[in-house]
């Protein structure tokens, strides 16, 4: 649910290897809410896409964005300091590399990233629920699950779907090549939304076919993307509900990003349901975060916390998983960990 930033407060394991955090850098820590929801705030008024256009001074862009000169002037400075503008002698405002992230229609913009983890940026107000009960948050926040509330909100459905795209871009497309997909004709991707992954499988794979396999509201906007990838010809969409059936027939069937949003209760019962649909000869490729259980990162650990109080339970580890996977009739037959964030998991029907 999180991209993979570099951080430098890595664990080793061991107490005596982490650096103590001085006070400014544990008050840099305790108020980073504040820095979070100015992000918020700059993509959500589109300011980079105004700067984009051109610099402007602080009372050009108030007027443009309609927004308080004063404080709009506060809220510009802050950025500064956060890399995202610069001030020049003309009093004037330019965008800088790091802002131009920002920029809604930028190669790789990440407000989709942004907008989208303002969704649940109050969950993270009811953690102390979690960590006492060891239930999740969200629905403690909003009184129904996170993709109830996002089949109901229309907008937060959107930037659900633009982060996925641009974390699918930027953290698990460039690591494809680790996983050969050569030997399969046919593959369905469950729960493959808005199509991301399948129209990087199809254009590198010439030969392969697809499904695209996820509700309606989820994959409306996949059409235009298989298109725009010339593309279409060679991909099905199903819409549907994986705890019902998943589509029978297919050599492979992959659930990238599935499981970690799901309980091992509802995970299992996925899982029954690709075996279900599974001939003997087909593959199941699973592509998630592993925890491993040492030499974790802070990203790790602070994305197995943010699973708990979205989805109700932590990262998996390997031992989990394949656990997992033996209880719903799987035996693992490859993994496969990269650099990245996430690894690929292979497992064949027992």
């Amino acid at each position: 649910m999180s991209s993979t930033p570099s951080n430098s407060f890595e664990s080793s394991g061991n107490s005596s290897s982490i650096i103590p955090l001085s006070p400014d850098k544990l008050q840099e820590l305790f108020y980073g809410f504040r820095i979070t929801q100015t992000l918020f705030v700059t993509a959500k008024l589109g300011l980079a896409d105004c700067l984009q256009k051109g610099a402007k001074s602080a009372e050009e862009l108030a007027t443009e964005l309609n927004v308080n000169t004063k404080v709009f002037q506060q809220l510009m400075r802050l950025l500064i300091h956060l890399g995202i503008v610069t001030l020049e002698e003309n009093d004037k405002y330019h965008l800088t590399p790091v802002g131009a992230f920002l920029c809604s229609d930028a190669p790789h913009s990440r407000v989709g990233s942004v907008l989208s983890a303002a969704e649940y940026y109050p969950v993270w107000g009811n953690f102390l629920h979690s960590v006492q009960t060891g239930k999740g948050a969200f629905e403690q926040t909003f009184q129904m699950n996170y993709y109830e509330y996002l089949a109901q909100n229309a907008e937060a459905n959107v930037n659900f779907n633009r982060w996925m795209k641009e974390s699918n871009r930027d953290f698990l497309i460039p690591f494809l090549g680790h996983y050969d997909f050569s030997s399969a004709t046919h593959f369905v991707d469950i729960g493959g939304g808005s199509g991301m992954l399948t129209t990087a499988i199809l254009k590198k794979y010439p030969n392969l076919q697809a499904t695209i396999f996820d509700q309606a509201h989820v994959i409306n906007d996949a059409q235009n993307l298989l298109d725009s990838a010339g593309v279409t010809d060679r991909c099905q969409l199903i819409a549907g509900d994986f705890f019902d059936s998943i589509p029978e027939g297919r050599d492979l069937y992959i659930l990238s990003r599935v499981l970690l949003d799901w309980d091992d209760d509802h995970a299992l019962a996925i899982l029954k349901n690709c075996r279900a649909a599974m001939e003997p000869s087909a593959k199941l490729l699973i592509v998630d975060h592993i925890l491993p259980k040492q030499n974790e990162t802070l990203f790790q650990l602070s994305l197995s916390l943010e699973l708990l109080v979205l989805f109700e339970h932590l990262t998996r580890t390997e031992d989990e998983f394949y656990d997992l996977l033996s209880q719903a009739g799987f035996q693992v037959s490859n993994l496969i960990k990269t650099e990245g964030a996430f690894s690929f998991l292979e497992a064949r029907v027992n």
